[in-house]
């Protein structure tokens, strides 16, 4: 009984070494894949994209982060569906413009009201409900568009005031995009702001075509008097003619009659 009991005991240590190496691995890779997620999780973007008279500014975030910003789950199951995350953009519009800052030239501006959503996931509109483990791991764009009209589009600025409920482990990529160049600057709790100077307005051939495009309206407007010149004419034209063609058919009737 004793023999027996040893043989069990060796085989129960023989069984725990070969065990061993699988327990750290398995170990190690629910660290790895905590970690991951967790670093996936504090991870969001922005692409700014710069033309002489347009800004396209794209915030990207996982429904993880935004669910820091405002409260997205309803009904509180713990799910977040689509109709919840759409009930919920009014509200995360209205905090990223009081968090993040902007500044066109010089001069205060904020993202604005109209924002225009876009889910990056596949069948999006099909998804089931989400559970938590995959706030993560779903994306979402939040657009806005600046139209700078009366003059060229010379510096941008930018500052993230989100990190007191993201927490200091987030942190942003940038990417600056002009006449094909790329400019990358990561934001963070202790690097949150940045200003980019376009350069434009020392560019001679955009100069060049802004002395083109201010010509543009006194031609157009001269080609508009002319048409509408033309147009009158016609109708006066137009007129004309069928005046004479009411006074002969009248004179034919009169004929007729007599």
């Amino acid at each position: 009984m004793q023999l027996l009991t040893t043989n069990a005991a060796a085989q129960i240590i023989g069984v725990a070494a070969m065990m061993r190496p699988i327990v750290v691995f398995a170990l190690l890779s629910f660290s790895l894949v905590q970690s991951a997620q967790a670093h996936l999780a504090d991870e969001s973007s922005l692409r700014v994209k710069i033309e002489p008279h347009r800004l396209e500014t794209r915030l990207t975030f996982n429904l993880f982060t935004l669910t820091r910003f405002v409260k997205i789950d309803s009904d509180g199951d713990t799910k977040i569906s689509l109709a919840e995350l759409t009930e919920a953009e009014p509200g995360i519009v209205d905090y990223l413009n009081k968090h993040v800052l902007i500044q066109i030239n010089q001069q205060r501006a904020a993202l604005g009201a109209q924002a225009r959503f876009a889910w990056l996931w596949p069948n999006a509109s099909e998804t089931a409900p989400m559970t938590e483990l995959e706030y993560a791991a779903r994306n979402v764009d939040v657009i806005f568009v600046h139209e700078v009209k009366d003059r060229l589009v010379e510096s941008f600025w930018i500052e993230f005031g989100i990190f007191d409920q993201t927490g200091p482990m987030q942190t942003i990529r940038g990417i600056f995009e002009q006449e094909g160049q790329v400019t990358e600057m990561p934001f963070s709790a202790q690097e949150p702001d940045f200003l980019y100077a376009t350069g434009y307005a020392d560019d001679p051939f955009v100069q060049k075509a802004e002395e083109d495009r201010a010509q543009v309206p006194r031609g157009q407007r001269w080609w508009m008097v002319r048409a509408m010149v033309l147009i009158a004419l016609l109708v006066l034209g137009r007129r004309s003619v069928l005046a004479a063609r009411a006074r002969k058919a009248v004179t034919r009737r009169r004929r007729a009659r007599r």
